[in-house]
């Protein structure tokens, strides 16, 4: 599919301002995306850059002698935030306060861009008349981990399908975290971003919507850094399904008086309930070991497990399919969806605890971790302790299902545990290495 024209602007480029929040990364990785953004197709006295870090002041200070070191044709400034309000949707306001641009995008400091990224997504927003346009994320990893490649493919699906699949059947699009090209004035007449909300894209992308402002969906590409280990897969996971419940919660009436039809208000409902089917099979799986206590029917002897099959099998030929496109030898492929599967269903009760604590307003945010965490920290032993009880509960409850005649529930619970299991081995595989 290609989102793209052949529009072109001639030279006359407006003022891009492309906004960075930045807590607790390296100044290395920072001058990284300045040398990036050297290479945009786009009239480079014309870009305004403007960090937003959360860091110490000695570290801001280290970073603004670091960047005038700096040999660029654009402006770059650095503003700490001395009143820290909310996460990282507070650090993006605090940015648009500042920014002078016509045109706004946002960057996390380790996404990168090709050359014509921008430029592309700009020719999209002037084609189809769009307010905002999302790049398409593609992950990248210095790690050759299995857990690194699985998210590599996942990303890749992702965009195919919530943002490009989404697009073409007609759906709201919902902008990216790293990676949005909007119009400054549509962002300036909805607020800018709630700082008291986690979730900055699909938050302000409910408001935009709201006023009927068009998002877009592009083939242009943005690279964005995977998780490689299972700390930093747990915490992303963990503050999205936070956040999107969170949004769902506090936007309902956004949506629902939204200027978009029936259909599209109810799809973007489901899209932001994207979490609870995850919820829904762990707090199903707890009762399923009682069910011979009340001598009911093996509950998967029902044409909703045959379409469940059939799902699953479809997601896996799709997944393999992308992965070999990938370069993945099919061994891989295959090793890559089921650690990727393990870890998402291990996680599911604390995925069912973040999204209560959404609901409820109750949580914090905590930014992804880059790299291997080698530290046993004990926070995670902890939680990796309670995925192994529970792996080993579940594997119980099978055996006790199948001995009590309930074959085919009984297996599947064995299979459920079995990723709760593999989980609790590989966290300590990952330490070791």
């Amino acid at each position: 599919m290609k989102l793209f024209s052949n529009v072109q602007v001639n030279g006359n480029f407006p003022l891009l301002s492309i906004i960075v929040p930045t807590k607790g990364e390296k100044i290395e990785t920072i001058l990284g995306l300045l040398d990036n953004v050297k290479n945009f197709k786009w009239d480079l006295s014309k870009i305004e850059i403007i960090i937003v870090s959360d860091d110490s002041e000695e570290f801001v200070n280290e970073l603004r002698k670091a960047i005038a070191k700096e040999n660029v044709q654009f402006n770059v400034n650095v503003f700490r935030r001395e009143r820290k309000l909310g996460f990282k949707s507070g650090a993006l306001s605090y940015g648009l306060e500042r920014a002078h641009g016509e045109l706004v995008i946002t960057l996390d400091v380790d996404s990168r861009l090709d050359p014509e990224s921008i430029y592309r997504a700009y020719m999209r927003m002037i084609s189809a008349g769009c307010d905002a346009v999302s790049l398409k994320w593609i992950g990248y990893t210095s790690d050759n981990s299995i857990l690194a490649k699985a998210l590599l493919v996942s990303t890749k699906l992702g965009s195919l399908t919530m943002l490009l699949g989404r697009h073409a059947a007609g759906f709201n699009v919902f902008p990216v975290g790293s990676g949005t090209l909007y119009k400054k004035k549509c962002l300036d007449d909805v607020g800018g971003w709630d700082y008291r909300m986690i979730q900055d894209d699909l938050e302000i992308g409910t408001r935009l919507m709201s006023k009927g402002y068009k998002i877009c969906a592009s083939d242009s590409p943005i690279f964005v850094e995977v998780p490689n280990n299972f700390v930093s897969f747990f915490i992303q996971q963990t503050r999205w399904a936070m956040g999107t419940t969170e949004v769902l919660k506090n936007r309902f009436r956004y949506i629902l008086f939204s200027k978009s039809s029936i259909a599209k208000k109810l799809e973007t409902i489901l899209y932001l309930s994207q979490y609870f089917p995850i919820a829904f099979t762990f707090i199903t799986s707890i009762f399923l070991p009682f069910l011979p206590f009340f001598h009911v029917a093996d509950p998967l002897f029902s044409p909703l497990f045959l379409l469940w099959i059939a799902s699953v099998a479809v997601y896996s030929l799709i997944y393999i399919k992308i992965a070999e496109e990938t370069n993945f030898s099919l061994f891989d492929s295959i090793r890559s969806l089921g650690k990727v599967s393990a870890y998402t269903v291990a996680i599911s009760p604390f995925i069912t605890i973040s999204l209560i604590k959404g609901f409820m307003g109750k949580r914090t945010y905590v930014v992804t971790p880059k790299g291997k965490v080698s530290d046993p920290n004990k926070k995670y032993i902890k939680i990796i302790s309670i995925i192994g009880t529970i792996g080993i509960l579940f594997l119980t409850g099978g055996i006790f299902l199948i001995v009590s005649s309930y074959y085919l529930v009984g297996l599947w619970l064995l299979y459920y545990a079995a990723g709760y299991i593999f989980t609790a081995f590989s966290y300590v595989k990952e330490l070791e290495c």
